[in-house]
């Protein structure tokens, strides 16, 4: 049988980190009744996955070395947009902004080293998504706040976003409303 053994530590430094949690944000956003990718800390998971090696993912080994291109890339573009100001910076609008450019494929200066800026959209939406519904034990979908709020394996529970939390902040209380319903 195999198990999973999470790394210690994660592929990301500091501000790696912190851009991949603010473009998660924006391709899965959370709202005052539903949660996102912040409230399931995607980014946990994209983070440890990059640690792990291709005995877990072929794919992993490729991942870690566009990971930083791509995130460089974008911290690049953001700067040119907004005044100077890289992915960490920018809010929910402007990194959605960002993110549609990429999926458009219309970033300028786009370096060649990069993947291309469509199937780069693609990759971090499909981390994001992974990170937000998938098993808790690999990182994301903390405490399975998405498969709780959906009725997964368990009836549905309620989800509001605390009033004092920040996006990036682990909320301590959930309550609300069905799946579905607007924030």
């Amino acid at each position: 049988m195999w198990l999973l053994r999470p790394p210690e530590t994660g592929c990301f430094d500091k501000d790696q980190r912190r851009a991949v949690e603010v473009l998660f944000d924006a391709v899965l956003p959370g709202g005052p009744r539903r949660p996102g990718a912040a409230d399931a800390d995607a980014a946990e998971y994209i983070d440890r996955l990059l640690a792990m090696g291709p005995e877990t993912h072929p794919e992993i080994p490729s991942w870690r070395l566009a990971y930083p291109v791509l995130l460089a890339a974008l911290d690049t573009a953001a700067q040119q947009a907004h005044g100077g100001r890289g992915v960490a910076e920018l809010d929910r609008a402007e990194a959605t902004a960002l993110l549609l450019d990429l999926a458009a494929g219309t970033l300028p200066d786009w370096p060649t080293a990069a993947l291309a800026q469509p199937a780069a959209f693609a990759l971090l939406r499909a981390h994001c998504i992974e990170g937000c519904f998938g098993d808790p034990r690999w990182g994301g979908n903390r405490e399975a706040v998405i498969w709780r709020w959906y009725g997964y394996l368990t009836p549905a529970e309620p989800f509001t976003r605390p009033t004092t939390a920040t996006p990036f902040t682990r909320p301590t209380t959930a309550t609300a409303d069905r799946p579905g319903e607007d924030s």
